[in-house]
C-alpha cells in the first residue's frame, strides 16, 4: 500500500488543539477523515503524507497544521484505496 493514497475514516476525530513549532498553528474543525499518501504501513498504524483533513460537515480543512501524520490503528475505522 506505501504509495497509495488513501481516505481513512477516525474511530474518533482528531484532537483539536495546536500543532507544530511552538503549538503555533490549531486545528479548529473537528476532523472525521484523512486523505493522504501511505509513507509507510506499520503495525501499529499507518504514516500519511497529509492531503486533506475533512470535517464533520463534509467540508476541507484548508489551513493542515501538519505535511505527515501517523495514526494509530486503534484511530482508524476504515480506510479506502482513492488511487494506486
Amino acid at each position: 500500500m506505501k504509495g497509495s493514497v488513501v481516505q481513512v475514516f477516525l474511530r474518533t476525530p482528531l484532537f483539536r488543539g495546536h500543532y507544530g513549532k511552538e503549538r503555533a498553528r490549531p486545528l479548529e474543525s473537528t476532523v472525521v477523515e484523512v486523505v493522504g499518501e501511505v509513507v509507510e504501513e506499520r503495525s501499529t498504524g499507518l504514516h500519511l503524507r497529509v492531503e486533506a483533513l475533512v470535517d464533520e460537515k463534509g467540508g476541507d480543512v484548508t489551513a493542515l497544521p501538519f505535511a505527515e501524520i501517523v495514526l494509530p490503528a486503534s484511530k482508524i475505522d476504515h480506510l479506502v484505496l482513492v488511487e494506486d
